[in-house]
């Protein structure tokens, strides 16, 4: 078996060249004819060589991996989701990377002890292995694709850790119970094998259960009682109404010790959907030679444990982008040095909302729910017809025929998207003349009262956060009452009308400045098909700009 070379620790620069050996290494491989699967296997074959791990990799990928520089640091895994991770693994299992900063936050709280034993039961590439093994820990892992676990191997040997890494379906696998669990499970994906099903309460009798009503239940046997585990869940276990028998039996089973509200799109960077989640930190419950018996991990005569909590709004990087960019972090290390922390009533997974915090929906909207029975041509307005940086939307004239089971939109209605709501599809109703029809995806509120200030709210991030949603990860979903029955801030009367008489100004000048624009666009096009000679085209120019000044004018800007 070759040698282990020896490890260096990072150096400055050393990301930059090792990016630029990795990118020489994919391109010698890809020279031999391999794809972008294959030069990644060729490549952690050839470092696991190296590192002195059992492989057997051809001399194409020795000689492609030769001038790959080896360190303790992440470099390595980053890079490598970077180059090889958007298309061999972008989607699948719902397993979504976990970003270094919360690796770091999760592994910080649960205060782990030099010796205890720390399992991964869905390791992926081994980052908070490896966190765990920076802290002295004996690091186990289990992961279901044959490449990451390979390639957590390949990591936490770098990390310097001697680590168990098997390969099986987490659901499946039977290890003994553990010290302390850290997990970024698969989001949301549907679990049909009927083996599986069968194993857990959860699942008997069901022909599908998602993955995180049986990570739960599947966490009880990771962890010996008095244990403890930290894990990321989707933020919909947390509030939406149909996982409360899952938060139940967390209840029954758990002492929460912490919970992290973790911002919109935190996995967009990593090949993750731009839905929301949540760290969660917990003690199992029993003495730690029974069974769990449902008493307090507590001492005998101490006060239950008041569970913590944060809302993280900068992970360390932008969530924004596709690409990691990293920010300041500043947020994130507070947090771990256990500043920026609040008290959570022990009888709530998150904080109530305060007295006067905001109104219902229900109070400024009514759901509009005729459908559409249009006799001639209409007006269209499609969730892609909508802009969600503005909230303007640019319907489509189309034959009534072709509009069965859409619903009723009136000019000045808001509507807001049900599926995928994180992505703040809310808009207003524009003004057309004829019929206006929507999707049966829009929810359609006839505002009772400031509409302005209704369309902003709903599409601020805060009041999305707290939006109960329902359904997958990648196709989340929400509901007619879950939206009547959220709150909006208010500000009161006086501003709130402020805000609608400035909405309404601001969409018509657009609206105007829309049409004057496909006006001169016609304009253009008639020149240059010759339908118009210049003495025309300059006469249509003379009318626009005799608009725009008008306009420009009535605004008191001309």
């Amino acid at each position: 078996m070759p040698r282990r070379e020896e490890l260096t620790a990072p150096q400055p620069r050393a990301s930059a060249a090792l990016a630029r050996a990795l990118v020489r290494s994919e391109e010698r491989l890809r020279a031999h004819g391999l794809t972008g699967g294959q030069a990644f296997d060729a490549l952690v074959e050839a470092l696991c060589a190296r590192l002195g791990l059992e492989a057997a990799p051809g001399p194409e990928a020795i000689a492609a991996a030769a001038d790959v520089p080896l360190s303790t640091g992440d470099d390595l895994l980053g890079l490598a989701y970077e180059r090889f991770f958007p298309d061999l693994f972008k989607g699948r299992h719902g397993q979504y990377f976990t970003p270094r900063p919360l690796a770091r936050l999760l592994i910080a709280r649960l205060q782990i002890s030099p010796g205890e034993t720390v399992l991964d039961p869905a390791c992926g590439s081994g980052g908070l292995l490896a966190e765990a093994a920076r802290v002295g820990a004996t690091v186990r892992g289990i992961e279901r694709d044959p490449r990451l676990a390979r390639l957590a191997a390949v990591g936490l040997r770098l990390a310097g850790a001697d680590a168990w890494i098997q390969q099986a379906d987490l659901f499946q696998a039977q290890p003994e119970p553990v010290d302390v669990v850290v997990a970024n499970p698969p989001f949301s994906v549907q679990v049909t094998d009927p083996r599986i099903l069968e194993r857990y309460t959860l699942g008997r009798g069901q022909r599908m259960v998602v993955s995180d009503r049986l990570f739960v239940e599947a966490l009880e046997g990771l962890v010996r009682p008095g244990g403890r585990a930290g894990i990321v869940l989707p933020w919909s276990v947390l509030i939406n109404p149909s996982y409360g028998d899952v938060r139940a039996r967390l209840e029954a089973a758990w002492e929460r010790l912490a919970v992290c509200q973790l911002p919109e799109g935190v996995f967009r960077p990593f090949g993750g959907a731009a839905g929301r989640a949540c760290l969660l930190w917990l003690q199992r419950r029993g003495a730690e030679t029974g069974a769990s018996s449902g008493a307090s991990p507590a001492s005998a005569g101490e006060p239950p444990t008041v569970p913590r909590w944060a809302a993280v709004s900068d992970p360390g990087y932008d969530v924004r982008l596709q690409r990691f960019k990293a920010t300041d972090g500043a947020q994130i290390e507070a947090l771990i040095r256990g500043e920026g922390w609040g008290s959570l009533p022990g009888d709530r997974w998150v904080p109530a909302p305060e007295p006067g915090e905001g109104l219902p929906v229900s109070e400024l909207a009514v759901l509009r729910r005729e459908r559409a029975r249009p006799v001639g041509d209409c007006w269209v307005a499609d969730l892609a017809d909508a802009d969600r940086g503005t909230g303007e939307v640019s319907p489509r004239r189309v034959p009534a025929d072709e509009v069965p089971g859409r619903v009723t939109i009136v000019p000045g209605d808001v509507l807001v998207a049900r599926m995928r709501p994180e992505l703040g599809n809310v808009a207003r109703a524009p003004g057309v003349s004829g019929p206006l029809v929507g999707s049966p995806e829009w929810l359609v509120l006839e505002a009772r009262d400031h509409p302005g200030w209704l369309l902003h709210a709903l599409r601020t991030e805060a009041w999305r956060a707290r939006l109960p949603v329902t359904g997958g990860q990648t196709r989340p979903r929400t509901s007619a009452s879950a939206v009547l029955g959220s709150r909006v801030p208010w500000p009161g009367p006086e501003v709130a009308a402020r805000v609608d008489r400035l909405s309404a100004s601001l969409h018509e000048r657009r609206a105007r400045l829309k049409e004057q624009l496909l006006a001169l666009q016609d304009a253009v096009d008639a020149f240059a098909r010759g339908a118009l000679d210049e003495a025309a085209l300059g006469e249509a120019l003379d009318r626009l700009e005799g608009r725009d000044a008008a306009a420009g004018a009535g605004r008191g800007l001309g």
